[in-house]
């Protein structure tokens, strides 16, 4: 049980995920399916040299989830 709500609030970006940028296309698909099923999102501010701004974080078990299909 314990490691069940530690994996609900481990948020993960798609970069963190993936392991590579995911891109707007993606981006957008993953986001339109969380708010769908009212999955909480959060926002990361990152600095990189390809990017910076905010990100959307999503919890782990809903990506594990989402990408699974």
């Amino acid at each position: 049980m314990i490691k069940n709500k530690k994996m609900e609030n481990n948020y993960m970006s798609l970069y963190d995920f993936l392991g590579k940028p995911a891109g707007g296309e993606l981006g957008q698909k993953v986001c339109g399916e969380a708010i769908r099923l009212k999955i909480k999102m959060e926002q990361r501010e990152v600095s990189t040299k390809n990017y910076t701004g905010k990100v959307m974080t999503y919890p782990e078990a809903f990506l594990k989830e989402y990408f699974k299909r």
